[in-house]
């Protein structure tokens, strides 16, 4: 069965490829500007997930818009399914980062309280 593909359907993933710069170039501009970003461990990469889902999706589209014969079909899968599993352990990461930054924050210890 052939699925069709049709340049339109490009308009996605490219898009999210540049809202993936876009935010890269943003989130850049303002690490920069914060000073308490240089410890290590800091930086949490979200803004490069648009970025891999988009190009895992132009690369599967691709392979059906251009035709290409089988062998070349199966090596663009194999890198789509690759940049996809990245995208998802990317994802994983910044939710578990996102997690420990916020128990950290709740169960920070406050000042003594010696009033009790």
């Amino acid at each position: 069965m052939q699925l069709t593909v049709h340049w339109s359907d490009l308009w996605v993933p490219a898009s999210m490829i540049v809202l993936s710069v876009i935010l890269s170039l943003v989130t850049r501009q303002r690490r920069h500007r914060r000073k308490a970003t240089v410890r290590r461990g800091s930086r949490t990469h979200w803004e490069w997930l648009p970025f891999t889902f988009g190009l895992a999706t132009a690369l599967g589209e691709l392979s059906f818009l251009l035709d290409l014969p089988d062998p070349w079909t199966t090596i663009i899968d194999v890198m789509a399914r690759a940049l996809a599993l990245t995208t998802g352990f990317m994802v994983f990461r910044t939710v578990f980062i996102l997690f420990m930054r916020g128990t950290r924050r709740v169960f920070r210890r406050r000042g003594a309280d010696t009033s009790i």
